[in-house]
């Protein structure tokens, strides 16, 4: 078969997609894909998108409603895009969706889509040029190889010679292993030779967070609405307008998969296990079908690794759901069987199979506790090597009831992650989440020392970075994290100061950086600090907390270090860019974390999250241009550091944040702000200096 043959076959596969099976309804009739299709949204917003988000406050302000993008839109903006979500998160669907209205040339011009749960419509176009789909579901490391090593290089070839545009679909990225991203880098290099040829990648969020995609823009599913849900029920049930819908309302419908089982079970899907129970209960009424079924699930796992893509499970007329297929619904069946056996077994299962049995001993624990037996099967999993602690740790944390001491030792060993470095990102992010509802146990208003002296600011990186200057410092301390929610939340409290950070209060975040804070914000929060820590006595009668200057900010980023890369750029932990050492584009969360997840990444002076993570203001005047500074190198005591100059000049922003990369995310870009704007992306962090000392000051006039 020629490879011209092939894309013609791939393209009728992609028309065939639209009459596969997507939900059961509870009479057993079936709604195809074309016709059952919910648009998914992406948690990547439009505020994210225009101008970082940044905006000003007026008085009375109310914070902003997300508008959330869809899949859809993410893929027409990205010639290469990574979507990534839990299993069952309905990226197989999207592909598929996308591939079929391709094929069909069924796209419409526009039409309306719910971006939240509070209302919002905007119409979703896909505005693109005609792409021919080809989509290829992966099923380990080699079919990833002959696809980079021969099938992918000869549709390009032949679409090059057709005049075709090919959108080439990745799906079960997760099944790939270890070489995932030795191979894949060819495949990005021919795409990214292709003006208009994309690449869609499709994989599992907790796999993928174990690996770093250099240069690959990355965004994860949303969860399904409420009100998409609501409005699917009611239109496949065809309910009146009036009826109160509590089918697929429940927490864990909001998974799509899960959300199918609900519909066909007429369910509300509250707790995954009970759903999964009501499922088998309405279509495996015969006896024992359901625990057979379970067995089945559980067998397969034990012989397959969970990692791999659905598993192919025949759809009789008893069970003909299609969810039946997911991994996530698999792991639910298979933990059902698995709570029934011993926990020897569990914690075999455990360390046998690392990472991949999480999810099914997640819900074995849930099942367990509801029956207040899973109190043997956590001590089996915690009693193993210090990396398999960890792990469980990670497993049972916030997850089941635990005893006191069960649960001091979890927050040790959640906070051993968390500082030493030693785990994925993925799992540190999860450990400070946890670490931060048991009540973060570190001191995060520390102090580092900056001695008196003096250092080489600026660099060759970029023009409002130059000339390079000596600058003289006096001694200060400046906060070895930025200024976290949990203690600008103790500001607000007391003084009742308006804060518009949806996820300030956040039980999870307590120990992230502060953000949507102006700089006026900001200073008033050094202001309060300072009375504060004075009748504490942590701080002197002549010493104020405020905040840094660029200088200062600068000189404790990067230490007395006058070396670059070649690009000119400085970072904290050295002269070259290193994975794993920041919260930046290149580690793909796209939003705060809790602070010191990177040791790696720490400053000369013992800083934390001094490139990437948040945004941090400093005392310093920018100007009114955006793009030019008014106050330009070298840095000199010209007024800059007024503290009463008009809100429409820019005070400056340093060390990037979590969406910037590593030309932003360092120690020398210079980046603004007016003092009335704010994002979930900036920040600050305080300096600790004398009053009567030469805080900010002296530039020699002589620049390299």
């Amino acid at each position: 078969m020629s490879t011209s043959v092939s894309i013609n076959s791939l393209q009728a596969a992609a028309k065939r997609y639209g009459t596969e099976p997507l939900l059961v309804l509870p009479n057993g009739a079936t709604v195809d894909l074309s016709k059952g299709y919910i648009p998914l949204l992406a948690r990547y917003t439009f505020e994210d998108k225009a101008a970082q988000g940044l905006r000003k406050r007026k008085a009375g302000d109310k914070p902003e409603n997300p508008i959330h993008f869809s899949a859809l839109e993410l893929v027409r903006d990205n010639s290469i895009l990574l979507l990534t979500g839990p299993s069952g998160s309905g990226k197989t669907t999207v592909a598929k969706h996308l591939c079929h209205i391709l094929a069909s040339s069924r796209f419409s011009n526009a039409r309306p889509l719910p971006r939240n749960d509070l209302g919002d419509i905007k119409e979703e176009n896909w505005g693109a040029s005609r792409l021919s789909p080809c989509y290829f579901s992966l099923s380990g490391t080699e079919s990833l190889k002959r696809l980079a090593d021969v099938t992918i290089p000869q549709l390009l070839g032949a679409s090059g010679s057709q005049h075709e545009h090919l959108l080439i679909v990745l799906d079960d990225l997760q099944t790939a292993g270890d070489e995932l991203i030795s191979v894949l880098a060819k495949t990005l290099a021919l795409i990214r030779e292709r003006t208009y040829t994309k690449l869609l990648l499709l994989g599992d969020t907790d796999v993928l967070d174990r690996w770093s995609f250099p240069a690959v823009v990355r965004h994860e599913l949303l969860p399904l609405l409420e009100c998409q849900r609501r409005e699917a029920v009611r239109s496949h049930l065809n309910l009146d307008p009036s009826t109160i819908i509590t089918t697929g309302m429940g927490e864990a419908a909001s998974n799509p998969a899960m959300f199918a089982l609900a519909v066909q079970a007429n369910y509300s899907g509250n707790c995954a296990e009970e759903l999964l129970d009501a499922w088998l209960s309405s279509t495996h009424s015969q006896s024992d079908a359901a625990s057979l079924l379970a067995e089945r699930s559980y067998k397969l796992i034990l012989h397959n690794s969970l990692t791999t893509g659905p598993t192919e499970m025949s759809l009789t007329a008893i069970q003909p759901n299609p969810a039946l297929r997911s991994l996530t619904v698999q792991r639910l069946l298979a933990a059902r069987h698995l709570a029934d056996l011993t926990p020897q077994i569990a914690v075999g299962l455990f360390r046998d199979q690392p990472h991949a049995s999480d999810d099914v001993l997640r819900s074995c624990l849930s099942r367990l506790s509801s029956l207040h037996r899973s109190g043997v099967l956590v001590d089996g999993l915690l009693g193993g090597t210090p990396a398999d602690a960890k792990r469980a740790a990670l497993l049972v944390a916030g997850l089941i009831p635990l005893s006191a001491e069960v649960e001091r030792k979890v927050m040790k060993l959640l906070l051993e992650i968390v500082e030493n470095g030693d785990c994925s990102a993925g799992e540190r992010e999860k450990a400070g989440r946890l670490l931060s509802k048991y009540g973060d146990p570190r001191d995060l208003t520390e102090l580092a020392e900056v001695p008196a002296g003096s250092f080489m600011m600026g660099s060759e990186s970029h023009p409002n970075s130059q000339p390079l200057s000596r600058v003289s410092l006096e001694r200060f301390r400046i906060g070895v994290y930025p200024v976290v929610n949990r203690d600008y939340a103790a500001f607000v409290k007391e003084t009742s100061r308006e804060w518009l950070s949806p996820g300030g209060k956040d039980p999870e975040k307590a120990n992230a950086p502060a953000t949507d804070l102006t700089w006026h914000d900001s200073r008033a929060y050094c202001q309060w600090l300072t009375e504060r820590w004075r009748e504490e006595k942590k701080i002197s009668s002549n010493e104020h907390v405020r905040l840094p200057s660029e200088p200062e900010w600068e000189c404790a980023a990067k230490g007395g270090r006058n070396e670059t890369d070649t690009e000119g750029l400085a970072f904290p932990w050295g002269t070259d860019w290193q994975e794993h050492t920041a919260n930046s584009d290149e580690t793909g969360f796209n939003t705060t974390c809790a602070v010191g997840l990177f040791p790696r990444g720490l400053s000369p002076y013992g800083c934390h999250d001094m490139a990437g993570h948040v945004w941090e203001w400093c005392s310093t005047l920018w100007g009114e241009d955006m793009t030019m500074p008014a106050f330009q190198y070298p840095w000199r005591d010209d007024g800059r550091e007024s503290l009463d100059a008009s809100d429409h000049v820019r005070r400056v922003l340093r060390g990037g944040c979590f969406s910037s990369p590593k030309l932003k995310a360092n120690c020398t870009y210079r980046g603004s702000l007016e003092p009335t704007g704010f994002w979930r992306g900036n920040g600050f962090r305080i300096v600790v200096a004398s009053l009567g000392s030469q805080d900010q000051k002296k530039a020699d006039s002589s620049s390299l």
